[in-house]
């Protein structure tokens, strides 16, 4: 009985390990790394990494659904079709989680330089731990990177209450970028080649 036992487990380990190779690896698309700055002590400030995955880029059908429910019915239902996105991609944060994103948009000028437009339904967090909880911490859910023709550049985080959709650009972006804090450092794309 034993004996039948044992095999049995080497048989059942056998069939998962096969149909675990088995299964397809999906590489991602895009890969960046960058570091966030945060002060672990009132004088100590440090930088951590962060890694954001993208599995797929969001589909045009995706970002027109979310752009006009921005646009038609506000925010709130903007996070709500959001949740019913499937991941793609995940941003690994500094306090060890995995995050879904649930939509990845991009646009490339004529000089290379690109646009990155991140959407999650969770909170992204940005210490860890968190020195106090905030209403703003906890809202900051779409990222907006902004990289050179090298693929290096920076990104800021905003609250969904805070996101546009500019038309002519065909994208959902953070309303005054340019006053936002800067939130990521030394964003670097590991499938730009650089020159």
């Amino acid at each position: 009985m034993r004996t039948y036992k044992a095999a049995l487990g080497v048989l059942v380990a056998a069939v998962l390990a096969g149909g675990a190779s088995a299964s397809p690896r999906i590489d991602p698309v895009e890969y960046f790394t960058a570091n966030v700055g945060i002060f672990s002590s009132p004088a100590r400030f440090e930088l951590r990494a962060v890694d954001i995955a993208i599995m797929r880029w969001s589909t045009p059908v995706e970002h027109q659904m979310l752009a006009a429910t921005l646009l038609e019915k506000g925010w709130v239902e903007y996070l709500d079709q959001l949740c019913t996105f499937e991941p793609v991609g995940s941003i690994v944060t500094l306090d060890g989680r995995d995050i879904a994103i649930r939509y990845a948009w991009q646009v490339t000028d004529r000089e290379g330089r690109r646009r990155v437009f991140i959407g999650t339904d969770e909170p992204i967090v940005l210490v860890k731990p968190p020195i106090r909880p905030s209403a703003l911490a906890d809202s900051l859910t779409f990222l907006e990177l902004r990289l050179d023709a090298n693929g290096k550049g920076e990104g800021k985080f905003s609250e969904a209450a805070r996101l546009m959709v500019d038309e002519s650009e065909n994208v959902i972006q953070l309303r005054d970028y340019a006053n936002r804090p800067l939130h990521m450092m030394m964003v670097r794309s590991l499938f730009s080649v650089e020159e």
